[in-house]
């Protein structure tokens, strides 16, 4: 297996393979480097090989057009498409894994993986039941309720009698919170998908924190390590969602624990004692190495926010949330950008000011512009131009709206003196910040917020909706006693949003949130990537 390129392998050439697959998802610029692969080919090569060519998970009219364009329609023996659903990425998450959704729906004005994210709830619905309950925000929420209304008629000569076992489905349009992906998460999981990146529930750590000074030695050149990071580990499933501050004395505590278990063996006193030693003694070791795991990861993750420049960023961010003169230019931004320090650092904290103060005064957008294009070049135009179609970056109105100190108040957004270690509130996640969407998912599934939500969906991009779903003949004789909830993500979703979810389930008993996304697990990267 290669990743698709510019040219094809040389090894598929001098082997003489029969057949090359191509798999890709629907999207123009992949379509380009097929044809420059396909060219890259002689006619003479190219009649000996058959192509073909999976789109995942549907076939677009315009990439077809696009083979049809560049004339290479006809080098292809099949091309088809892999229906790829919802994928488990743990007991209580799911995803679609399409990580340019959200740049698609703005930038591109392309819809199209809406079809997808309908498609994948009939597939749900077909298993569980109709949700009776269907409950968004946002104007992409709104598409995938309609169009997930209409496919239900077309298919309603087919509906099987389930007893519906999801009793609200929320979609949630990622337009309605941008200043969450863009804030630093500062749960354990979420530190290490900021810092070092978590693709497929795996990280890559540099390798010499998991080597003994004898296994070191022995190695010339300490390769990284890549870690699996899941519930199945059962230190890391509970550590995964603490605020990093709990996580010392988290592991202190389950370190205690472990040696106490491994000194049961000095009171065993008879054979049968013995026996309950050793039963337990595989899940004993399981947990001293993964104790062992998680301890040099978090030394990493440590060190690298033990620094002023850490602190320093987390302090800005905060200021912002708070709405503390945000409508004026930031000196500290100011700094980063003649520093030259990295330009998502600089663009994560100047989207937040602009969010925060429902637009930058034209003087202040046009100053950041100017300084920005000259300390990291003009190419970065067109980054500005995504910004700004995706709503992270616009000028103030000459009457702001003032809809986010609006949201902080009604909300409760940002909560001073969190308790992080025990923490009673979702602001644990962000020290002090509430994820908005966690906390409109937590009105929009009690019956005493619904009633306010009216007022909100003014300072939010709408519209909000309470539907419901009639059940058929058959289903209406059904009792359906379970009170699950279903939070669909359109358009990402952060691991801190996860956590906040994860804590709001375990503190309401008749509600269990499953977050579950049409895109990707993600950080401000892919929100600030043109």
């Amino acid at each position: 297996m290669f990743e698709l390129q510019e040219y094809i392998p040389a090894e598929v050439i001098e082997n003489k393979w029969q057949s090359v697959i191509m798999l890709i998802r629907p999207n123009l610029p992949m379509i380009d480097m097929i044809n420059k692969a396909i060219r890259s080919v002689s006619v003479a090569q190219r009649d000996k090989i058959d192509f073909h060519i999976i789109f995942v998970s549907r076939k677009s009219t315009m990439c077809t057009q696009r083979l049809e364009k560049y004339s290479i329609i006809g080098e292809f023996k099949n091309i088809l498409e892999l229906e790829l659903d919802l994928i488990p990425f743990d007991h209580d998450l799911l995803t679609l894994e399409y990580p340019l959704g959200f740049k698609e729906m703005c930038t591109e004005l392309d819809d199209s993986c809406l079809y997808q994210v309908s498609r994948s709830l009939m597939s749900l619905q077909s298993y569980f039941g109709f949700f009776p309950n269907i409950i968004g925000i946002g104007p992409s929420a709104a598409k995938v309720n309609k169009m997930i209304q209409r496919m239900r008629k077309e298919g309603a000569a087919h509906e099987k009698p389930l007893t519906p076992r999801i009793e609200n489905l929320v979609l949630i349009d990622r337009r309605v919170d941008l200043i969450t992906p863009l804030s630093t998460q500062l749960t354990y999981e979420g530190l290490i998908d900021e810092l070092f990146g978590i693709k497929n529930n795996a990280a890559t750590f540099p390798g010499k924190p998991f080597l003994s000074e004898e296994e070191q030695a022995q190695q010339e050149e300490i390769k990284p390590k890549q870690i699996l990071l899941t519930s199945n580990d059962t230190i890391y499933n509970v550590a995964r969602d603490l605020n990093f501050n709990a996580l010392g004395p988290f592991l202190g505590k389950k370190a205690k624990q472990i040696s106490a278990a491994y000194n049961e063996k000095n009171d065993a006193k008879s054979l049968q004692q013995l026996k309950q030693f050793v039963s337990k003694l595989p899940h004993m070791q399981a947990e001293r190495k993964s104790l062992e795991i998680q301890t040099a990861i978090a030394g990493l993750v440590k060190n690298k926010i033990d620094n002023r420049d850490f602190r320093h960023t987390l302090g800005i961010e905060q200021v912002l949330r708070e709405g503390i003169e945000v409508d004026r230019v930031n000196e500290d931004i100011e700094e980063m950008i003649y520093k030259q320090e990295p330009l998502k650092k600089v663009l994560r904290l100047l989207c937040i000011q602009c969010i925060a103060a429902d637009g930058l005064k034209p003087k202040v957008l046009e100053f950041y512009k100017h300084e920005i294009l000259q300390s990291y070049g003009y190419h970065h135009l067109i980054t500005f131009d995504s910004l700004e179609k995706c709503g992270l970056l616009y000028m103030q109105e000459k009457t702001p709206k003032k809809s986010y100190p609006i949201l902080r108040s009604t909300l409760n957004l940002t909560v001073s003196n969190v308790n992080e270690r025990e923490p009673n509130d979702i602001a644990y996640v962000h020290s002090g910040y509430a994820p908005l969407t966690v906390r409109l998912v937590n009105w929009m599934t009690q019956r005493s917020g619904l009633k306010y939500l009216a007022d909100m969906v003014k300072h939010l991009p709408g519209p909000a909706f309470n539907d419901t779903q009639k059940l058929s003949t058959t289903q209406d004789r059904l009792e359906h006693s379970d009170n699950h909830t279903l939070v669909y993500f359109l358009g990402g979703c952060t691991y801190a949003e996860v956590a906040a979810l994860r804590f709001l389930a375990q503190h309401h008993p008749t509600t269990l949130l499953l977050p579950s996304l049409p895109q990707n697990l993600s950080t401000a990267t892919l929100y600030l990537t043109p």
